[in-house]
């Protein structure tokens, strides 16, 4: 079978181990989901029709004892980096070679899509160690291994491909963690457990859908979390990275010193600010505080549905194509449900709709007259143009039931840090939502982030321009999609409709991520009329995208399905 191709493993059992809470491994043994890396790999092989594999290791040191019990294949053979024999054995092959150096996770189809002498680089390639998978003709081989002869060993032979390799057409992922990366370094824990989400195909839905977040630790590309993907710059990061140690070495601040910075930031005083590990925290707090019967306008976030019991929430359901909110109407709505609590999301998530000041204002001083409070979350109030003149913020030290709350790491980029703040002018108020939070429940990278972002401001206003851009070019793509009907948005996210003839929202979720790897927020959930028609799809990067809408071209362009494909 001469022309057939084979493979060739070079391992490296001679550098740092991978440590793991279950125990310290040798990077090609590492367990993925229970089963040894290498054995991964050599399947993969298999499976691609490869019937002669070949693997080296740079050193006798036994590692391959408990893996050579598993072979039944009759596939392997294994050597050391003293078997000068094998030289001649790779010189004689006419077909091609793959040449798998280091510790790459792929699958067959990775193998498959490899054209002859070219490769597909890892993330963290060097000269030195050039993991990665080169597909080589006969004749590249023979010519890179030309002075293998003179080597002291098969692993310093192997050793002189480096150069040439580096001469070939290598693929080079930008982003080891997005979908569009076919190839995954497996060099620490970290990258273990993506690789164990990205091989746990038959759960994967279910794994995203029982967790969100944590997707820099997973293979996805999401269109789903809610942050400026334009901000923050890397000369944020080199500013944090140099003050780490002492950030993390030290408790952060309490709740006082953080809400008074926060209270320089919005020009109010501090005795008017709550500071949370996010929205959901605040909300949390002063529900306790409060026990409200809220009223609210839907579809919206339903993090302020979701603490209260049935009894305790009203649903004003607005009105498609746009969903935008007749402030009278809803004031007339919450008088008639007896609600004593009304909120509006400002814009609202996900219609991305804006309401303007003075029907906010005039909605803040009818329900204060009338006794009730009005909660307005203002976490998408950067993304419009026009967005930061309707904050409400300015009425509430003279509008006593007026809350307003707000999520920072939404246009500052940052949704890991976990921070956001509550204003109201009741200082009694403010001060019995405090004692509902933890002692510490902001960290230190969040309290340094605060000090650090008045430094780019300028970055942030123009990040917030370009993500305009961004959004008005991506709702012109997605008109582009057959029957996809486009809610015009003035966020960093965009609602749409999906044709009448199409898979539901949730199944249309499903096929995105099994068939596209890219996960969108399906609106199945919602208190609104049709929910499972609607998708809310996060403004990202223009090429992500376009990535996207391509994606929904092709997913809602057929019919059916196999149930087969996985996410790769």
């Amino acid at each position: 079978m001469a022309d057939t191709t084979r493979a060739i493993f070079i391992l490296d059992f001679a550098g740092p181990k991978i440590h793991l809470w279950s125990g310290s491994y040798d990077a090609p043994l590492v367990p993925i989901n229970g089963q040894p890396l290498l054995d991964r790999l050599v399947n993969a092989c298999v499976e691609s029709g490869i019937e002669d594999v070949t693997l080296v290791e740079n050193l006798s040191s036994g590692a391959f004892d408990g893996f050579r019990l598993q072979d039944s294949t009759n596939t392997l053979s294994w050597h050391d980096a003293h078997d000068g024999d094998l030289i001649e054995k790779f010189r004689q092959h006419d077909g091609d070679t793959l040449l798998i150096w280091g510790t790459p996770l792929f699958d067959s189809e990775v193998l498959d899509g490899i054209n002859t002498n070219k490769g597909l680089r890892g993330s963290a390639w060097r000269p030195d160690a050039p993991t990665g998978i080169y597909r080589l003709s006969a004749d590249v081989l023979r010519n890179l291994l030309a002075e293998s002869r003179a080597a002291a060993s098969l692993h310093q032979a192997f050793s002189r491909l480096v150069a040439g390799l580096s001469q070939l057409d290598v693929a080079l992922p930008d982003n080891v963690l997005t979908a569009g990366s076919k190839l995954l370094d497996i060099c620490d824990g970290v990258d273990a457990s993506i690789a164990e989400f990205r091989c746990d195909k038959e759960n994967v839905l279910r794994r995203l859908e029982t967790s969100v977040g944590g997707y820099w630790r997973k293979p996805i590309a999401e269109h789903m979390l809610l942050c400026n993907t334009r901000f923050p710059p890397k000369t944020f990061y080199d500013r944090l990275a140099a003050r780490l140690e002492g950030v993390l070495t030290c408790y952060p601040s309490q709740q006082i010193d953080i809400a008074s910075v926060v209270g320089t930031m919005t020009s109010q005083q501090p005795d008017f600010i709550a500071v949370g590990n996010g929205v959901t925290d605040l909300i949390q707090a002063l529900y306790s505080t409060l026990n409200p019967t809220i009223a609210i306008p839907v579809p919206t976030f339903a993090g302020f549905q979701t603490p209260l019991d049935d009894d305790q929430k009203n649903n004003f359901v607005l009105t498609p194509p746009y969903f935008d909110l007749d402030v009278r109407a809803f004031l007339e709505f919450v008088l008639a449900t007896g609600a004593d609590t009304a909120i509006v999301v400002n814009p609202n998530n996900p219609t991305g709709r804006l309401v303007d000041h003075a029907d906010v204002a005039w909605l803040a001083e009818a329900l204060g007259s009338r006794g009730r409070r009005l909660i307005v979350d203002e976490s998408f109030i950067d993304f419009p143009a026009d967005g930061r003149p309707n904050s409400v913020e300015n009425l509430v030290p003279s509008c006593a039931n007026l809350i307003v709350v707000k999520s920072l790491g939404k246009v500052f980029g940052l949704g890991g840090i976990r921070l956001a703040y509550l204003m109201a002018g009741d200082p009694t108020l403010v001060a019995a939502v405090r004692r509902k939070l933890p002692l510490w429940n902001i960290n230190g990278i969040a309290e340094y982030t605060l000090f650090l972002l008045p430094e780019f401001a300028e970055e942030l206003e123009h990040s917030l321009e370009m993500l305009r851009e961004d959004r008005e070019l991506f709702i012109e793509e997605l008109r582009t999609v057959p029957g996809l009907d486009v809610v015009p948005s003035q966020t960093n996210f965009i609602l749409c409709r999906l044709p009448e003839n199409s898979v539901s929202a949730a199944e249309l979720k499903r096929r995105l991520v099994l068939f596209e790897s890219v996960l969108v927020r399906e609106c199945g959930y919602q208190a609104m009329n049709d929910a499972d028609r609607y998708l809310r799809l996060t403004v990202r990067s223009r090429t992500e995208n376009e990535r996207l809408a391509k994606a929904l071209r092709r997913t809602l362009s057929r019919s059916t399905t196999s149930e087969s494909d996985a996410l790769t």
